[in-house]
């Protein structure tokens, strides 16, 4: 995938985080970004299985006034107590190319309405950062994990690009205890785009399946059958199929 084209998907996939999730909102608490109202049960939706993603709290990088991170640029600095405020948890979020992401929910025990925020940023490798999401959680009288979504950000590739969760606690909390357990991702795979040009003479842009034989052909998985062509009315044997899974699953004998 070209690099306008994973870039036009990105921000395809901002436009529609913007949409579902909305702008920010005034709210009487702490931490800006919308509240949640309550607790979203994530079941999965259309044709595909979810795939679920948990990054504990103790994966995460603790940046408070005394440590060396800067939110803006997602890179470290030294600060003191002095004009530093809050906490923050970083941690990468690594997802396959071409994934989807549907929910993100966050385990927290908090005592009061945003005391806890949580945002998705997106990194490039010149250090220019981006919110794709970003909202805070209602208070919870124990341990709740709170969901936004569906959010459908696209992961389009993982060259040149990083995404990294935020976890915020409020200043001026320092001395009522915020609890933070872990971060749960919902996502889900999908077929690439078709090419404009067809890989195979008898498979033409028009073809029904044309999107799905091409994914095939671009990941390995078939040659076709010959002469530059797929045969895609011909019937496949045992040992076609044995091929077609074993080169999907990449399934090998331990060496």
């Amino acid at each position: 995938m070209s690099n306008g084209r994973a870039s036009g998907m990105m921000m395809l996939g901002l436009c529609a985080v913007l949409s579902a999730v909305g702008t920010a909102e005034e709210i009487p608490a702490l931490l800006g970004g919308k509240l949640l109202e309550r607790s979203v049960d994530p079941r999965a939706f259309g044709t595909q299985d979810q795939t679920i993603t948990i990054i504990s709290a103790f994966r995460f990088q603790v940046a408070n006034c005394g440590s060396g991170t800067d939110a803006a640029t997602l890179s470290y600095y030294c600060c003191t107590d002095d004009f530093c405020g809050g906490n923050h948890y970083y941690a990468p979020l690594f997802l396959p190319a071409g994934s989807v992401i549907d929910y993100i929910g966050v385990n927290t025990a908090t005592t009061v309405d945003a005391a806890m925020g949580f945002t998705l940023h997106f990194r490039d490798h010149l250090g220019g950062s981006a919110q794709l999401v970003s909202f805070s959680f209602p208070a919870h009288a124990g341990f709740a994990t709170d969901y936004a979504g569906p959010l459908d950000i696209p992961i389009p590739d993982n060259v040149d690009r990083e995404f990294v969760l935020d976890v915020e606690t409020a200043p001026g909390l320092e001395n009522v205890f915020q609890y933070f357990g872990y971060v749960e991702v919902r996502w889900h795979r999908v077929v690439s785009d078709a090419p404009e040009l067809p890989h195979f003479g008898d498979v033409p842009s028009s073809h029904p399946f044309y999107q799905f034989i091409e994914a095939l052909a671009a990941s390995g998985i078939t040659g076709g059958c010959g002469n530059g062509n797929f045969c895609p009315e011909a019937p496949l044997t045992r040992g076609q199929m044995a091929a077609f899974l074993s080169k999907a699953l990449g399934l090998h004998w331990p060496q």
